[in-house]
């Protein structure tokens, strides 16, 4: 018999009661975690948190870790849609508003529940969480739309926001627990504003929007 991924919930909840406990159960292991680090993360502990019977908690969940990759994946869809709707609310905006979009979206994205992103980037580096094919795509037709008003020509737009997506990311994501002054202040975005810009207008050599844009002030 296939042993179970420790990772995995045993299965979903399909009732009101049902659902209402395991949102418990996970609002008091974002609690634990954020307050007191993975390393004490118990069972035990989130189940009286939670105000449960920790055998209701094994009804949904093998371990801890399955409960961690749950809060996980849900914070993930929190910061994507919080990016979705910042992208949507500036469709057909200026071109000189596409850069700075995809970076508010970045930062949208990071700011759902900062504290607890801070926990899984300082504590759990080895959390990765399944990339589909849906989230290789990530909010790549938005994406499209913003850089061809830009002057971005369509065959390179993945390239071109998959440059943007993974340099973005990495500098938020990072600035979240080194530099969170500068994110609170809007001077993170500025300077992530200018080197992405810089990115589309520089390129001397055909690639993504080479040539496009404004030109350099």
């Amino acid at each position: 018999m296939r042993k179970r991924d420790a990772a995995t919930p045993r299965k979903q909840p399909t009732q009101h009661r049902s659902r209402a406990t395991v949102e418990a159960l996970l609002q008091a292991t974002a609690y634990i975690l954020v307050r007191d680090g993975y390393a004490r993360l118990t069972t035990n502990r989130v189940a009286q948190r939670a105000g449960v019977n920790v055998a209701s908690l094994y009804q949904f969940f093998p371990g801890k870790e399955a409960l961690v990759a749950e809060l996980h994946r849900r914070h993930i869809e929190q910061g994507r849609a919080a990016a979705a709707a910042v992208l949507a609310a500036h469709q057909g905006q200026s071109p000189d508003r596409v850069v700075r979009t995809i970076v508010e979206a970045g930062i949208a994205a990071h700011a759902v529940e900062p504290e607890l992103h801070r926990v899984f980037l300082e504590q759990m580096p080895r959390i990765k969480a399944t990339r589909s094919a849906a989230s290789e795509g990530f909010l790549l037709e938005e994406a499209k739309q913003l850089l061809s008003a830009w002057g971005c020509p369509a065959p390179d737009v993945e390239l071109a926001w998959w440059m943007m997506q993974t340099a973005a990311h990495a500098v938020v994501h990072q600035a979240i627990v080194e530099r969170p002054d500068d994110v609170r202040s809007g001077a993170l975005a500025e300077e992530l504003v200018q080197l992405l810009e810089r990115y589309l207008r520089g390129k001397q050599t055909p690639g993504p929007c080479a040539g496009a844009g404004r030109e350099d002030m």
